[in-house]
């Protein structure tokens, strides 16, 4: 199994309410078009000894590193339209991970 991980946080001038719906809308569109095998998103509660951890996590699942990138490649092609774009125009501070099965 290969993971893409994101951590985000709102912009500080935009809701979140709007941000959560469109990650959810997101993540059913993958799914729907087979893209991810599954995910979770998460809300930090607790960011422990992370100082600075921005408040959500997204983790991604797909197969294989293949799986992934076909699943990168369908967000590009419409990066700044749907889902997507209403993230973009929420999302001020995030950070992506990568990760594989040990």
């Amino acid at each position: 199994m290969t993971s893409y991980h994101v951590f985000f946080s709102a912009k500080s001038e935009a809701d979140e309410p709007p941000l959560i719906a469109a990650t959810h809308a997101l993540a059913a569109e993958l799914t729907s078009a087979g893209k991810i095998t599954s995910h979770r998103f998460l809300r930090v509660t607790n960011s422990a000894s992370f100082t600075g951890l921005p408040r959500f996590q997204l983790i991604v699942d797909c197969f294989d590193q293949a799986g992934l990138d076909s699943a990168m490649a369908h967000i590009r092609a419409r990066i700044h339209e749907g889902p997507h774009g209403e993230i973009l125009r929420c999302v001020g501070d995030f950070k992506v991970a990568f990760s594989a099965d040990a």
